[in-house]
């Protein structure tokens, strides 16, 4: 089975596994459409009882996905769509109830690197990194998802100086369980989400539910308040840059 869709394409690559592959060229960037369509997708997953594992990946080979595409953000009107879908794929992202296996097939950027915390296992291509640069382009964002990625202190760097997560010290730090070259990345993550779907799917779902519970409230909560913060930010700044541009 494969079913495109607008930002991306849901496959079956075994039993009991869906594959969801951003798809938005050149650097999987997303807009409001394309978040809104892979947010339909994944409540779908959450209602059928079929699937047990879901893999996550990019398409090509230059990222992951770079969050949000700010190609859109031409206006404030813009903007608050693009925020409001986000918010609202992020809530679906998050309420998948069987465990999603990430192959991160390069960096994961900003929202792509959000996208990359609410998985439970990653893995990664050796060119892959992680990094939430909104300070840089004047938007409070990401911090709250990318508390899960790193310790405390490293995450405080990434969101105040613009460090990136090497695809190393993701493995240092347990985040990402294994560096896999490109080729054999999205096999390698099919092969953990196999696994997985062997096990008793109640079970699982409910663990993975108890386990990610208080992570999961905090981060959804936190990048509410981030975007709450971010609307009139970026509001005043596309209004201040269209007076300009008169």
């Amino acid at each position: 089975m494969s079913s495109r869709l607008h930002g991306g394409e849901l496959t079956d690559p075994a039993p009991g596994v869906a594959q969801l592959t951003i798809d938005r060229p050149p650097v999987n960037a997303l807009g409001a459409e394309a978040y809104d369509a892979l947010a339909g997708v994944l409540r779908g997953i959450g209602r059928s009882p079929d699937v047990r594992a879901l893999v996550l990946t990019g398409a090509g080979t230059r990222a992951f996905s770079a969050g949000s595409d700010i190609s859109e953000f031409q206006s404030p009107d813009d903007y608050e769509r693009i925020a409001a879908a986000s918010a609202g794929f992020f809530a679906a992202l998050g309420g998948v109830p069987v465990p999603i296996v990430a192959a991160l097939n390069g960096p994961a950027v900003g929202g792509g690197a959000m996208i990359a915390a609410e998985c439970d296992v990653l893995l990664a291509t050796p060119d892959a990194h992680l990094s939430i640069p909104e300070l840089s382009l004047g938007v409070p964002g990401s911090g709250s998802h990318a508390k899960r990625l790193a310790p405390y202190f490293k995450v405080q760097r990434m969101l105040l100086l613009g460090e990136r997560l090497t695809v190393q010290q993701a493995v240092a730090f347990g985040t990402v369980s294994e560096i896999v070259a490109a080729e054999r990345l999205v096999p390698a993550a099919i092969a953990v989400a196999e696994r997985i779907a062997e096990l008793e799917p109640d079970a699982v779902r409910a663990a993975r539910a108890i386990f990610r519970a208080p992570e999961s409230r905090a981060a959804l909560a936190g990048y509410g308040a981030e975007m709450t913060a971010a609307v009139p930010i970026v509001s005043a700044r596309l209004q201040r840059e269209r007076h300009e541009g008169t």
